[in-house]
């Protein structure tokens, strides 16, 4: 019999679990509003990061509907059909990650393609200025800011495809590719192909071209899943560079 260590959850997953819990017990139903994240913070005694990443992360899934200047409320969606993806995020082994890569491919290449021809111009160029402030985010050492600018580059992409369907898939296996970007974002050389990559993507969604940025996009992927797998095979630990507000 093979007994393996018990892996402790992040502070945030532990809140997203509880408010998962609270909804499944009838404690929250749909339409409701959240208390305020410092409110919410007092209450599950964490930091407010912690409550700010778990509610980012149920929004991803859906459970969460985030509304500018109102606050955050209980969606309409079955929690059932949602659960099993959130318990993934606890201990995802290497070919599960790898499972998650061959997804991102085809997801995230074909919301590439889609996007390419609905980005606007003033979205390009915030996107050029990403890889700049990146960058520069490196040269300070900000992997925070990393994370941030990654999400962000990934996001804008998604979001521009203008298929909601395709945005909820690729969100929720962002959601779940997060031990990979514990490393991916912090390594200095592995950060350095991954702005080259990024520089690729957004050159071919200015020449809005579809296959070529497409392409650049699943070329980005399995270089990351390259750099993950070598980084694993090497035996070394996660980076503990990390704190509460990593990324989702």
């Amino acid at each position: 019999m093979i007994f393996e260590a018990i892996k402790s959850r992040s502070v945030s997953e532990l809140v997203a679990q509880r408010l998962i819990d609270m909804i499944r017990k009838g404690q929250l139903v749909a339409g409701q509003q959240l208390p305020p994240e410092r409110e919410l913070a007092v209450l599950f005694d964490v930091g407010r990061p912690a409550v700010r990443e778990a509610i980012r992360g149920l929004s991803l899934l859906g459970l969460v509907k985030i509304q500018q200047g109102e606050g955050n409320f209980i969606s309409s969606l079955n929690v059932e059909d949602l659960m099993e993806p959130l318990s993934l995020l606890i201990d995802l082994h290497v070919d599960q990650i790898n499972e998650l890569f061959a997804a991102r491919k085809i997801i995230e290449g074909g919301i590439t393609r889609l996007a390419c021809e609905r980005l606007t111009d003033a979205e390009i160029e915030r996107l050029r200025l990403n890889i700049d402030e990146a960058r520069a985010a490196l040269e300070r050492n900000d992997h925070d800011g990393i994370r941030r600018l990654d999400i962000e580059l990934h996001e804008t992409i998604i979001n521009a495809c203008g298929n909601v369907y395709l945005q909820k898939v690729a969100q929720g296996i962002r959601l779940l590719s997060r031990k990979s970007r514990t490393i991916t974002t912090v390594i200095p050389s592995i950060l350095q192909s991954t702005f080259d990559d990024h520089e690729h993507i957004v050159q071919a969604l200015a020449e809005r071209n579809p296959a070529k940025a497409a392409e650049a996009m699943y070329r980005h992927l399995d270089h990351v899943q390259q750099h993950y797998n070598n980084y694993q095979q090497a035996g070394a630990a996660a980076p503990e560079h990390t704190n509460q507000q990593e990324s989702v």
